[in-house]
């Protein structure tokens, strides 16, 4: 499927964007979604609210994918009956948009294959969104941990992966939308050996502070790249901060501005960006990539020139590093 999309996306990136919607639907109800996780990712898709009603229950999800207060009713807005009993919807205000009503669709297919599963009340939350959500109370948490069966003296780790990509799950776990796409957040034990092709791994932690190895693990993830595909929490330091930062909405960075630039002029620029960085000098990055070491030196110059700083020193480096990071956290997308 994501080879699919990948062809289509050059030759009608409409289509491509039909089959991302497509994809990222199967991807949650492969997961067990729950209610408010389609929603979310209804809304966030659309770009505005969605919400449910059924006989059982009534939901509301607004455009940042936050659950809301206000009820919601479908009224005139854009529709769809859900198998079992239930209006899904989505609040366009303005003219409808290309992929609306396939995201109607396949949100409708998702729910009603939840709700044969599990039925509309019961369906609402997963014991591990409410574990893994700050947004609950002490509680709420605490009793889901212990509908996991989780004990309070012993420490786990939360491993996050593309839920496009997640295999099935030994341990607790369910497919949350984030802000950067669909990911399976997995709890197991913190001496548990993990083997996956992309996966970012949480902090240890006990059950009542498992939001933290989640936080971590989802920053992990979206830090990942080919270079390195698993990257664990404990390694991050500093980088969990600028995630925050950068979550909340740091102001603009000329570094990773121009970085923006010189990806979008070369886009497979990014291994040998990710080598210089992580290299002590141009002779041990020119080793890494297999090439000359004139190569790379004349290459690095081309590229400290349109950057704006130097690369070949330390400090440049660094600076290299930080803009990578920022760069693939606001960058990362998973489906």
């Amino acid at each position: 499927m994501q080879e699919l999309a990948g062809r289509l996306k050059a030759l009608d990136p409409e289509a491509s964007e039909t089959l991302r919607v497509i994809s990222y639907f199967d991807a949650l109800t492969a997961g067990h979604a729950s209610v408010e996780v389609l929603l979310r990712g209804a809304s966030m898709l659309a770009g505005c609210a969605s919400g449910l009603t059924s006989p059982a229950l009534t939901l509301r999800v607004d455009e940042r994918g936050r659950r809301s207060p206000e009820a919601g009713t479908p009224a005139s807005w854009p529709a769809r009956a859900v198998t079992g009993g239930g209006t899904v919807w989505i609040e366009r205000d303005e003219s409808p948009h290309a992929n609306d009503d396939m995201i109607l669709e396949r949100v409708a297919l998702a729910l009603g294959i939840l709700f044969e599963r599990t039925g509309p009340a019961e369906s609402v939350h997963n014991p591990v969104e409410t574990l893994l959500d700050s947004s609950e109370s002490a509680e709420s948490r605490q009793t889901a941990a212990h509908a996991l069966h989780l004990v309070a003296t012993t420490r786990y780790r939360v491993i996050t992966q593309p839920a496009s990509t997640a295999k099935a799950a030994a341990g607790p776990s369910a497919v949350i939308t984030t802000v950067a796409g669909a990911v399976r957040a997995e709890i197991v034990l913190s001496t548990d050996a993990v083997a996956a092709p992309r996966a970012g791994i949480g902090i240890a932690a006990s059950p009542a502070d498992l939001v933290r190895s989640w936080m971590s693990a989802l920053t992990a993830l979206r830090l990942t790249s080919d270079h390195e595909p698993v990257l664990y929490g404990d390694d991050l330091g500093s980088l969990l901060l600028l995630a925050e930062i950068s979550t909340a909405g740091a102001p603009e960075n000329c570094d990773l501005q121009s970085l923006g630039v010189v990806i979008r002029e070369t886009p497979r620029i990014l291994p040998m960006l990710d080598t210089l960085a992580a290299s002590e000098s141009l002779r041990a990055a020119a080793a890494t990539l297999g090439f000359h070491h004139s190569t790379v030196q004349s290459r690095a110059e081309e590229l400290s020139a349109k950057l704006g700083f130097d690369v070949r020193t330390s400090r440049g480096r660094t600076r290299l590093s930080v803009a990578l990071a920022l760069h693939r956290l606001e960058t990362a997308r998973f489906e």
